[in-house]
Formats: structure tokens, sequence, C-alpha cells
């Protein structure tokens, strides 16, 4: 049977589910994906609120896939997706939030998708009403953005190890709230030599360096921070394989009278050889 690329790309700017006080869902929002043979593909939501536990006033998601070198094997795949005006409970709001994946495919012998991060970022900021400055660390991911380059400089490069949890949360994670334990591992030893972490192929970071939030309300574990009364929030996670990066700019489990989940800014993108 013939083989061809298979695109990979899919966003949505907005999804969840609640069980109490009420138990439903919340319809996702500005969904589209892209065929795998490639193409164009784009979707909109404005003025969105879900019983005043969440709204934002604009939505864009965008994917595109297409052979970009046609005297040659490449192909290139981006995937946004973009919600403005955020507000969660009036406890996390932003102007902006993005989530832009660009892959680049050469086929060969072992071939992966290259995926760059770039352009991914948070605008404005604010939890409980304190503006929060974010570092991040898409120098080192888009440095590495082949899987297979990613492993081997985990092997010899601090700033790589430093992704999975660098010295000061390491010595900080055995005092952090068991609602930071249940999404946020223990760092590894960051020893040279070592295998990247993944459960099943599958290696789980953030595309946060450091959160510094203006005063010390709350304290950040890496990116995952819990407020009493409100629930815990994990920001701009990425699940990174062979085929494919999934990052997910912000993450709710919400831990008060309102109890679910809920997520924002969500793009994958990636590709691979297939008949």
């Amino acid at each position: 049977m013939p083989t061809r690329f298979r695109h990979k790309g899919s966003a949505y700017a907005a999804a969840g589910s609640l069980t109490t006080p009420f138990n439903e869902h919340i319809p996702t929002q500005a969904s589209t994906n892209l065929a795998d043979h490639g193409g164009y593909g784009v979707a909109h939501s404005d003025n969105f609120a879900h019983r005043n536990i969440l709204r934002f006033d604009r939505a864009h998601t965008e994917v595109t896939g297409s052979q970009t070198h046609p005297e040659g094997p490449t192909y290139s795949t981006l995937v946004k997706s973009t919600v403005e005006g955020l507000n969660i409970m009036g406890m996390i709001t932003a102007d902006r939030v993005v989530a832009n994946l660009v892959s680049t495919y050469v086929h060969g012998p072992d071939a992966e998708p290259a995926v760059n991060l770039i352009g991914s970022r948070f605008e404005n900021l604010k939890i409980a009403g304190i503006p929060v400055k974010v570092c991040l660390n898409l120098d080192v991911l888009d440095k590495y953005r082949h899987h297979k380059h990613l492993k081997e400089a985990y092997k010899t490069d601090k700033s790589v190890r430093d992704l999975f949890g660098d010295d000061d949360l390491r010595k900080r994670h055995q005092t952090a709230p068991q609602e930071v334990k249940d999404f946020l591992d223990a760092p590894p030893a960051g020893k040279k030599g070592e295998e990247m972490p993944h459960d099943g192929g599958v290696s789980v970071l953030s595309i946060i360096r450091k959160l510094e939030p203006e005063c010390n309300a709350f304290e950040c574990f890496g990116h995952v921070i819990h407020l009493e009364g409100f629930g815990t929030i994990r920001l701009g996670e990425v699940r990174i394989s062979k085929k494919t990066r999934e990052l997910t700019m912000v993450q709710v489990r919400f831990g008060c009278p309102v109890q679910g989940h809920a997520s924002f800014s969500f793009a994958d993108d990636g590709g691979s050889m297939g008949p």
C-alpha cells in the first residue's frame, strides 16, 4: 500500500465539565481540525459566557497544512488557538492567551516533525487580581524541536533537565499541597546520563520557566498553583512525543462551591508518514 504524509492538527479555545452545583458540560468553543491531507480550517467564538463562571470576549482557532517545498518531501503545519478577554470566576484574567505551534516534517529515515512553540504567550495575566510576570522557556524547547534531539539533550544539557523542575522546585515539592502533587511529579534527580522522564513515550512539562507574582499572596510550584477556595491552575502544559507536541495554555480544576474542570487555548501539531 502506498504511503503519504498525514497531517495532524487540532485546536479549541475552551472546553470543560462541571459537577457541582451544575452537572453539565461547558460546550467546546471555536473547535477546528485539520484533515490528514492538509488544507485550511478556522473557527470563531465571540462574547461567550457560561453561567458567569467563565467568559471571554473573542476566540479564534486556525489550522493549516501543506507541502511547502514541491521539489522535495517537506510538509508544514500551523495550529493556533487564541482567547481574548479571558475571565474565569474573576480569579484568572488575561487580555490574550495564545497557543501557537508550527511543525516541519522532512521525509527520510527515522523522520520526525520538528515543532516550534514560539509565539505562544500570556498577555497581562492576573491571578486573584495580582499581575503575574510569565517567564517562558521556549528558547530551550525550540532549540530541540525534534523529540529525539530533546531526549538526547536531556542526558547532557541542564537547561533541558530543568524543564522538568529545577533545584529550587525539587526542594519545595515535598511541602507542596496535595492538589499540586496531583498534577506535578517530583522533579527527577537531574543527573547527567539519565533518560528523559516519560509515560508511554509521552513527556509532560511546561513552557513556563518561572512565574513571578507582583506580591507573595500565593506560591507557584513551577507551572502549577493551588488557590484555596478556588482550585488548582496549570499554565502552559505541553505533552511531547515522537509525532506531536500538544499545548494547553490554561487548565483549571475547580475546588470551591463550583466543582469540575476547564481548559483554554489548546493546540496540537505534528504528523507522520502512513498508508
